[in-house]
Formats: structure tokens, sequence, C-alpha cells
């Protein structure tokens, strides 16, 4: 673009001409620096810089947020100074920058790595504008990032459709399913992960493929009821281990994806991803006394109650009614576990004094002999 050229050149606009969203715009596309006013872009030149050649870009948002890009658990992706981030959809993958006075932080996800994606809104304001939270998820890595959107205002750089964020959703999802094409050996995971899911009752957010996320933890024979996802598990008791205010609590995060809850028909096991592994614990139902479910303005936990520590699960997902029928199905289970078996006695043994009447007639009939009559008598009457 020449310094003063009145509108983009033909590169940029055949890429704002082939979006499939009018978010796509030169000035997002050529523009690091947006006037001495507002908050710039990227640090080491215009977003248009680290495309490929020939990468087709479809969706652009920009979010003046400190918040930046939250990656996996615990960790943001955040811009300094007066910088933003951005959120490019290209043909390719999805692209997050945080523009940086030390240097811009980049990276990007290819669609053959999303597992799923989704959109949450917030409240709307008095004027009809909001805030829409993307979440995008890899085996390994979880992604959000917030859009604020317009309503009855006039669009601006930082204020995106929300309709047109559903759109670039929607074609990341089908991107990603375009993008994996699962083989004989998956499908016949997804199959062994149907199964394992119980006819008798469960939760809509048990589905194979989120039961193949766990199926590592699962016992022979084990049905799933319920599923939770969230990013820590505290245990709080006996050689739990020591906090940071010096209790006997330890907090479990999830280093290298979600935090799993598995609601079985035996037990409730949790899955915690870590980079060199993976963290499980068991609490069988017989060992629970007792469960909470504390519903806060964010998020959900359920509290398990055990002789010894006690587990609080953070729970992002399902939503309060789901988790609320896991907090009941558990609690049916504590119960069942609980009952006392009645153990009736055996009382088919013969009596020892009628055998030995028995024996006694069978020697004198010459059945038994001698010595087969007395080592017989001998073990009959230490029974009487």
């Amino acid at each position: 673009m020449g310094l003063f050229s009145s509108g983009p050149d033909e590169e940029t606009q055949e890429l704002i001409d082939t979006a499939k969203g009018d978010s796509v715009t030169a000035d997002k596309l050529t523009k690091a620096e947006t006037g001495r006013m507002a908050w710039d872009r990227l640090n080491e030149g215009p977003l248009i810089d680290h495309l490929s050649d020939g990468e087709q870009p479809h969706y652009i948002f920009s979010q003046q947020s400190k918040s930046g890009v939250r990656v996996t658990d615990g960790e943001s992706i955040k811009p300094e100074g007066k910088y933003r981030t951005m959120m490019a959809v290209t043909e390719n993958r999805v692209l997050f920058t945080a523009g940086g006075d030390n240097g811009d932080s980049i990276f990007s996800v290819g669609y053959d790595s999303i597992i799923d994606i989704e959109a949450e809104s917030g409240p709307e304001k008095s004027d009809g504008s909001g805030k829409v939270t993307v979440s995008l998820n890899t085996e390994d890595t979880s992604i959000t990032f917030p859009i604020k959107t317009a309503g009855s205002v006039n669009l601006a750089d930082v204020h995106s459709d929300a309709n047109e964020v559903q759109e670039a959703v929607d074609y990341i999802s089908s991107r990603a399913a375009a993008k994996v094409e699962r083989t004989e050996k998956e499908k016949s995971s997804i199959r062994s992960a149907r199964r394992r899911i119980s006819d008798e009752q469960s939760g809509d957010y048990v589905t194979p493929e989120r039961v193949n996320k766990v199926k590592d933890i699962l016992d022979s024979g084990e049905e799933i009821h319920y599923l939770t996802r969230g990013s820590t598990v505290d245990v709080e008791g006996s050689s739990a281990g020591e906090s940071l205010w010096g209790d006997d609590r330890s907090r479990k995060s999830g280093t290298k994806g979600y935090v799993r809850a598995v609601i079985t028909d035996s037990r409730v096991a949790v899955k915690i991803p870590q980079l060199t592994g993976n963290d499980r614990r068991s609490v069988p139902y017989e060992s629970i006394t007792s469960v909470d479910l504390d519903t806060g303005l964010v998020n959900k936990r359920l509290s398990l109650q055990t002789p010894g520590q006690t587990y609080h699960i953070e729970a992002h997902e399902p939503g309060k009614g789901e988790v609320r029928q896991a907090v009941k199905f558990i609690r049916n289970k504590i119960a069942e576990s609980n009952e006392e078996t009645v153990v009736v006695e055996d009382s088919s043994e013969p009596d020892p004094t009628e055998q030995l009447k028995n024996l006694k007639e069978l020697h004198k009939e010459g059945v038994l002999t001698d010595k087969e009559f007395e080592e017989k008598k001998s073990d009959l009457l230490d029974k009487i």
C-alpha cells in the first residue's frame, strides 16, 4: 500500500472481498498502530505480516482487554502497555495475538487439533451490548477469548457483531469436523465409549467423545452416569499436602487439559492431566459420608466428604441442573452402599447325631470297615 494511497492495495482488497465476515477490514489487516488515544494491536508489524502466502482470513476480532487470551489453566497470553489482543479465523487455523512493548505473543491452532468449540454469551447491557466468550479445546490445550459485542451502539473496532461471532464459531466447528477423518481404530474407540454410557440413567453431557477422554481411568465393565469438566480439584484433610496458608490442603490443577470427574456405578473418579502424565483420584461410594454442591456466580463445586479427606471438585460443565442430578445420584449410591447386608446361615448341614446313627447302620451291614467306621465316628463326635 503506497504512502498516499486512498485505499488498500489489490492483494489486501481481495482478502477483504473473499472474507466470509465483515470483521475483516483493511484497518485490522494492515495497521498495527491505531492512533494516539487508542490501544495499538501489535508492536512488530500488522496482522497481514503474520499470515502465510495466500492464507485467507474470514473473521478478525480485536479486543481491548487486559485479561488477554487464557490458555490451559491459569496461564494467559496478556497484552502489555497500550496493546490489545486479537483473534483471526482463517481458512487454515485460528490465530491469537497479544501485543507488547517487548515483543508480540502469537500462537495458532490448526483445525485438525480442535476437539470442540463453543460460545457463551454474558448478560446484555441497557444498550444491547454485551460479551461473548469463545472457548476452544484441543487434546492438550484449552483457550478462552472474550469478545465485546455491540447492541444499539454503532459498531466500533472493539465492539463486534454478536451474530458474526457465532458465524465464526460455526465456521471453526465445521472446519475442524472436515479436517479430522476418523480411522477405524478411532471409530471402534467411539463405539466402545458408547457402551460405557449407562442406559438406565446418564446426563446429557455424557457423550462418547467425552467418555473417550477418561476411558484410561475406568475399570473393566464400569458404566458412566455423569461427567464434569473443570480446572481444579482441592484435596483437604489427612496427608493432603500443605497450602500457602499452612493448612492440610492441596490444589491439583490440570496443566495439560481439563480436570474431569467421572461418576460411575461404583465410584467417583477424577482425572487430572499433567505434563508428565495423569494424576488420578478414586473415591468409592462406601467411603463417602456426604456430598455437597456449591453453585457460585461463576463456577460450581462438588464436595465429597470421606472420613479422612474432602475432595472439592470444580465443575465448569455441565449446567447446574445436570450437576444437581449428579449429586442426587451420588447420594442414592451412598445410601445403597450403607445398607446392611443380611447374612442367612445355611442350616442344610445334616445333624451329626443322625449321621452317627446312619454310620452305625452302615458298619453293621458291612459297608464300612472297622477302620473306616472309627475314623468317621471320631469326626462326627468332634462336631457334637
